[in-house]
Formats: C-alpha cells, structure tokens, sequence
C-alpha cells in the first residue's frame, strides 16, 4: 500500500506545482503604448488589462490605423482569457469593432469582428514571444460601403529594455468592398516598439 499511496502523493505534488505555475504565469498584462510602422501604413495602440470577463489576463485594446492613402480605421477590442492550458501557448478570444473612414468620399466603414489571439512563449526570461491575432467581421456585421472585413496579424516580440519592447511582423488587413472590389489597407512587413506605462 506504501507504494502507490506515495505514488499517488507524488502526482497530487505535481498537480499542485502546475496549476501554481499556470497562476504565476497569467498575470494582468501591463498597461502600454505601441507604434508600428511600415512603408505605407502607421498604427498607434494603446493597451491595458480588464476584468471585463473575469479573468486576470484579459485586455483592452484602442488603436488609430493610418495609410499612405489616407485611409483612416479606428478600432477597440476586447480579449478575453480562457481557461484553455496549452503550456507555453496563450489563447484569448473576443470582440473588436473598426470604424473606418477610406480616402474616396462617402466609404464609410464600420464592422463589429469576432477573433482570437495566440501567444506562443519561447523564453519568457527574456520576454521573447510570437504572437498573432485573426479577426474577421461577416456581411452581417459589417456596414456602409463594405461586405466584410479581415484582419490577420503575426509578430516576434522581444524585451528591449525594462518598460521597452521591439517587434517586427506582417499585416494582412482588407476590407471587401460592394460590388465586389477590394480594398486592401495593409498587407507588409511592419516594426514597432511597445513602451510599457506606470
């Protein structure tokens, strides 16, 4: 009986040791300020936590999108943690609503997406991470002058300094127009920093 009773000693220990880690790890994300920018495309955005959804890791999201066209998105969101534990992966879902007004006179735009958001940590001593989000709002929850809108992003983040962080990724950010045009706001290689606020 000793045996599987340490046994089975042993297994709770271990339980006990990873969902304390899990606690550890999901902490509020800090408040912070970003600008990305690309050849033809710049993006503030300010983040901070919530506990709109009950969790400790949940955030908000503002930002200002501008093109070289001078096309120019607003948007807010909300991502909320879940209780999905893939190790050193991160899964969030959520709502985010754009209001955008487009160079040509009378394209107004505004969508209410539904998406997810990913953060895969790779050596969380150093902050490095890859993160992405995919957006996407349906006819239905999409109006003015578009059909629907898609919003796919992926990015490498690294800890630069003690409240600086750098990262670099792509942007593919369209909006199907009526009669069947695209409008494509973004689709390159952008960099950035994220300055985190006291």
């Amino acid at each position: 009986m000793r045996g599987p009773t340490l046994l089975a000693l042993g297994f709770a220990l271990t339980c006990a040791n990873i969902l304390h880690a899990q606690q550890a790890r999901k902490t509020a994300p800090p408040r912070s300020l970003e600008l990305a920018l690309s050849e033809e495309t710049a993006q503030i955005r300010y983040l901070d936590s919530t506990t709109i959804a009950g969790q400790a890791n949940s955030e908000v999201a503002y930002a200002l999108f501008l093109s070289e066209d001078r096309d120019v998105v607003g948007s807010a969101g909300v991502m909320m943690d879940t209780d999905l534990d893939f190790g050193p992966l991160e899964v969030k879902l959520g709502p985010q609503a754009y209001a955008g007004l487009l160079q040509d006179e009378n394209n107004d735009v505004f969508a209410l997406a539904i998406g997810a958001q990913l953060r895969f940590n790779l050596i969380p001593e150093r902050d490095l991470a890859l993160t992405g989000y995919a957006f996407y709002s349906p006819d239905v929850l999409t109006f003015g002058s578009a059909d629907n809108l898609t919003d796919f992003m992926v990015r490498a983040e690294i800890r630069l300094g003690k409240r600086v962080e750098g990262f670099a990724g792509y942007r593919w950010f369209e909006l199907d127009l009526l009669e069947r045009q695209t409008r494509r706001l973004q689709n390159e290689l952008f960099l950035g920093l994220s300055y985190e606020l006291r």
